[in-house]
Formats: C-alpha cells, structure tokens, sequence
C-alpha cells in the first residue's frame, strides 16, 4: 500500500529586530514561512505552496503577522496625534464654524495628547484645508475606525465631545454628527450612552 499526503514544514528566512507588541520593546525575532509538501510514506518529497508567514519573537515566543516587521511606534503615535487633531477641527466645524471657544478647547487637548503646544498656523492650515474638503466628522473617522483599539475610540469621541461643547451648548450639526459616531465607531448604542455620560462630567 502507498502512503501518501501533505504536510507543512517551517522554515526560517531570516533573523530580524522588530518591536514585539508583547515585550513591549525591540526585540531579536525570526521571519519563518511554512511551505506546504507532498510525502510519500510521510517523508516530504515535492515541495507546494507557501501556507503562510510569520514572525516570531525570541523572548516571548510570540507569533505576529509579517507587517509586524515595518512597524514604527513613533511613525504611529504621530500618525494618532495628527488624526486626533483633524477629529477635532471636523468636530467644531460640524455646526459650519470654528469659534474662538473652541480653538481654545483644541489647543488644550492638543497639548495634554501631546505634551507640546499647538502651533495657531498649524490649526489655522487644518481648519482651512477640511473646510474645504467638505469632510465630515463621520465620513473622516470611518476611514480608521477599523485600526483604534477601544481606548483610541474613546479618546477620539472624548475629543470631539469637548470640542463640540467648548461653548456649553451642542448645536444641531453638533448632536447630529455626535450621534452618528456610535455607529462609526462600532460602539453598541447603551456601551457609547454611557461612555458620553462619563465624558460630559470630566472637564
């Protein structure tokens, strides 16, 4: 009787430095794909198709995708910062202005996200270019929603809600877009309710 059938086999590329989301750090990692053969009497014969690849880290142990290897965590938190800036130009725009209130209100979070001041240039250049955009709140943050963690989410509605307050009234634009964001976000209606009661009380 022949036996026969396939199996995986992995293999190591190449040795590489990543930053591990589980160390938390840079760490020595190995870039391994797994290469599917044909075995008879189960010794792997012809070699298939690459069933996939990954990286897996030294220390921990742990296996990510190969993107993993490209990952800038300072190219990201600045990345984070610019959108939290723009989530809250579009937010006071949502009524069709931004006035002096809320400025205020955005350079004041800009620099406790930040730790750094907010050039007024650099605010007056954001303002322009997503008014002209015609951009709303909505329509920009459901272009990452899919990439915020549950804290970026609740960072980002909390960002927008104090900017949309600023002046101690939510005007209609305001509610509207406020709203919509439960659903943008994918927050189940009771869960963002009540993660906006918990917001309106912190000032």
């Amino acid at each position: 009787m022949i036996i026969w059938g396939t199996r995986g086999i992995t293999f190591t590329l190449e040795d590489s430095q990543f930053q591990c989301p589980q160390c938390g750090g840079m760490q020595n990692g190995k870039l391994k794909h797994v290469r599917n053969f044909f075995t008879l009497y189960f010794i792997p014969i012809i070699p298939l198709n690459v069933a996939g690849r990954f990286v897996e880290c030294s220390v921990c142990n742990g296996t990510f995708d190969e993107q993993i290897l490209s990952y800038d965590p300072e190219k990201e938190r600045q990345e984070n910062e610019i959108r939290m800036l723009r989530v809250m130009v579009m937010a006071a725009l949502a009524d069709g202005k931004v006035d002096d209130l809320e400025r205020g209100e955005i350079h004041k979070q800009y620099e406790e996200i930040t730790g750094l001041p907010l050039v007024a240039a650099t605010l007056a250049e954001e303002i322009k270019m997503a008014t002209a955009s015609g951009a709303d709140l909505n329509a920009y943050a459901a272009s990452f929603a899919d990439t915020l963690t549950g804290k970026g989410k609740a960072l980002l509605v909390k960002v927008a809600f104090h900017t949309m307050s600023a002046s101690g009234t939510l005007q209609p634009g305001h509610q509207e877009q406020l709203m919509k964001l439960s659903d943008t976000l994918g927050i189940p209606e009771e869960q963002y309710m009540t993660l906006i009661d918990q917001i309106s009380t912190i000032q």
